[in-house]
């Protein structure tokens, strides 16, 4: 029993391997034939393409790894298939359900692999592309202007959260900066000023003061002042820091720019969704996996290798579309982000208690054994 496990698992995984190759150098030409006007720049150095080259690659790694996995999952399936191995195993006394037992520890594994590449390196490298695009390369899109909104957001101590319009860096000023105090009845303080300086520590030069605070009574107060000092205990290097996309965060971050944006007033939903997709999404592709091994443990063994291609790929396909359905789902209503984020596992997850109870399985099938 464990070399016919160390067998499977062995192919599996170098099956996996080459999948992982090709698809990520697929699509990694793809796109550097596409970028092909920015790496070819002539004021940039090699080792800054090859920075370039290198991230986005893992990014494509990351963004292709389901695919890989329940590719390399219907290819090793076909293989034992044609070859009549399952069917050997079959023969030789073992439990039909073998193969999802045998299968189903590399797929939590890689399921929990998944779970990591989104929330940890997926962010890194595509912050690091992006960071490279605009600032060494001086590619700036409308796109990357929209998708950046959200870095001008960030939480602060003592129930406060900033905003600013834009930063210089080098001089290190930020202007139409922020300062938003809540407390559990909403917001009840904005401060705004027409820029800050970071002088050292936590002290900042500020000049055009505009101070609106909300009395008891309900009324709002202002209050001016042409310049002054103020004091921030969270230093100038979280100005500094790039947002990004919702996929470009870890889920911490995502959860925080949530709670910012609802304190602020402001619309979630893509946020809400992300961080819910990313938690869902590996339950998701394990659930993908476990179908079509059932699926092919309860009946399409018996029929022609054509069938399960067919099968498999159109399961693939639905998913995809299921995917895309969800993303457009979460977009209609403020409440539909965890639904939306939630909708591909739950029907996976019928699908696959639907099969496992063997309904569509009830007629018979014997005419149409493989020769």
């Amino acid at each position: 029993m464990s070399a016919l496990f160390s067998y499977i698992i062995r192919r599996y995984l170098i099956v996996l391997l080459i999948s992982l190759i090709a698809v990520m150098l697929f699509s990694f030409l793809a796109d550097t034939i596409e970028s092909s006007k920015t790496i070819t720049q002539e004021n940039v150095s090699a080792a800054l393409v090859l920075s370039l080259l290198f991230n986005k690659f893992i990014v494509m790694a990351v963004q292709t790894f389901p695919l890989s996995v329940y590719l390399s999952l219907i290819i090793i399936i076909f293989s034992l298939h044609i070859k009549n191995e399952y069917l050997s195993f079959l023969t030789s006394g073992l439990n039909p359900g073998i193969l999802i037992a045998f299968l189903l520890v590399p797929l939590v594994l890689l399921s929990g692999l998944y779970f990591y590449l989104l929330n940890s390196v997926l962010p890194a490298s595509s912050k690091e592309v992006d960071r490279l695009l605009v600032s060494e390369f001086r590619r700036f899109t409308a796109s990357w202007t929209y998708f950046y909104r959200d870095r001008n957001w960030f939480s602060g101590k003592n129930n406060c959260f900033y905003h600013y319009i834009s930063i210089n860096e080098t001089e290190r000023i930020m202007k139409g900066f922020e300062i938003i105090r809540y407390d559990d009845n909403g917001i009840y303080e904005i401060t705004a000023f027409d820029s800050v300086r970071h002088i050292g520590g936590g002290e900042y030069k500020a000049d055009g003061i505009k101070r609106y605070t909300l009395t008891k009574d309900g009324r709002i107060e202002l209050s001016t002042d042409i310049a002054g000092s103020i004091f921030l205990e969270d230093g100038f290097d979280i100005f500094r820091q790039m947002r990004g996309r919702p996929y470009q965060m870890s889920i911490s971050e995502i959860r925080d720019l949530i709670k910012i944006r609802d304190r602020a007033g402001l619309d979630a939903s893509r946020h809400r969704y992300e961080f819910y997709n990313r938690i869902f999404s590996p339950f998701s592709l394990l659930m993908l996996c476990l179908l079509i091994i059932i699926l092919f443990v309860k009946r399409l063994y018996l029929l022609k290798g054509g069938y399960f291609l067919f099968m498999g790929l159109g399961i693939l396909l639905c998913y995809v579309m299921l995917i895309i359905f969800a993303g457009k789902l979460s977009e209609s209503s403020v409440n539909m982000p965890f639904a939306a984020a939630l909708l591909p596992f739950l029907l996976l997850l019928g699908a696959f208690v639907f099969v496992l109870a063997g309904y569509p399985f009830r007629k018979n099938i014997r005419g149409r054994i493989c020769s």
